[in-house]
């Protein structure tokens, strides 16, 4: 199955950035820019981003993310002393998977074996509808739960790696819900990524085997820390330069952040 004409997310860094995909055609070019999309709302200061469908209206899907929410979020992770352990990584991915099934999301786990026992990825899929067949060209956004010290140290409350990056996707997640999207979008939060990216690489290998039909991914990491006017950092492949030149249109867009790109095939 190709992929669609205009495959449309969403993400949320403290800010909501609505971006546009590119065409089969630009997909072929040398060309890394993003396809012109006429739906993307105006950022006129004038305009009311309050009122109107976040499903249609980009700007009001924007104006939906909740910093309060995104803080209540991250003040539990952060009242675990640490999230590296088996049972806390998988209380926090069921009480995450109970707030996404209030929304509408369908979820699942992705269960790997690792060091003797079975461990679990949570995956949460907008809109619920979608084709669950690997066939169906979807996207991939996702953050992992687990926090650990380098040092040792007893507490490692994970503030900004990653309990950030969790904030954001489950808020992504929370605004989509309302919207039958014209393509899939799969969240995935991850378990055990701190100990060596062992349910990210676990999730891959099967998707790699199951010849997942994955247009881009997008890992979000440590977010929340920095001192004022800090930028956002962006990491990509240069298969995946598209994706990151959207993201960097659409953060410019809505939140006058400034972001540094770097085009890197080791990355990933």
């Amino acid at each position: 199955m190709k992929t669609p004409t205009h495959l449309r997310w969403f993400l949320v860094l403290l800010a909501a950035t609505w971006l546009g995909c590119p065409t089969d055609e630009n997909l072929d070019d040398d060309d890394d820019t993003v396809a012109d999309d006429d739906d993307i709302a105006d950022d006129d200061t004038g305009d009311d981003d309050t009122s109107g469908d976040p499903c249609e209206d980009f700007a009001v899907a924007a104006a939906q993310v909740d910093p309060e929410r995104l803080l209540e979020t991250m003040t539990w992770l952060t009242a675990y002393p640490r999230r590296d352990g088996y049972d806390t990584q998988d209380e926090i991915l069921d009480l995450l998977g109970a707030d996404l099934i209030d929304w509408g999301a369908a979820v699942d786990y992705h269960q790997y074996s690792y060091d003797g026992r079975t461990h679990r990825n949570l995956v949460a899929k907008i809109p619920a509808t979608a084709e669950l067949h690997h066939d169906t060209p979807h996207l991939v956004i996702g953050a992992h739960v687990d926090s650990t010290s380098e040092g040792g140290a007893p507490t490692a409350p994970g503030a900004d790696d990653n309990a950030s990056g969790v904030s954001a996707v489950l808020e992504t997640a929370r605004i989509l819900s309302q919207c039958e999207l014209d393509t899939r979008i799969d969240f995935v939060f991850f378990s055990n990524e701190e100990i060596g990216t062992v349910g990210s690489e676990a999730y891959a290998a099967d998707a790699a085997m199951l010849g997942e039909d994955i247009v881009g991914m997008m890992a979000v990491d440590m977010i929340a820390f920095g001192p004022e006017g800090e930028d956002l950092d962006i990491a990509t492949r240069t298969d995946m330069a598209w994706l990151a030149a959207g993201f960097v249109e659409g953060v410019d867009a809505y939140t006058g952040t400034d972001t540094v790109l770097k085009i890197d095939d080791h990355c990933g």
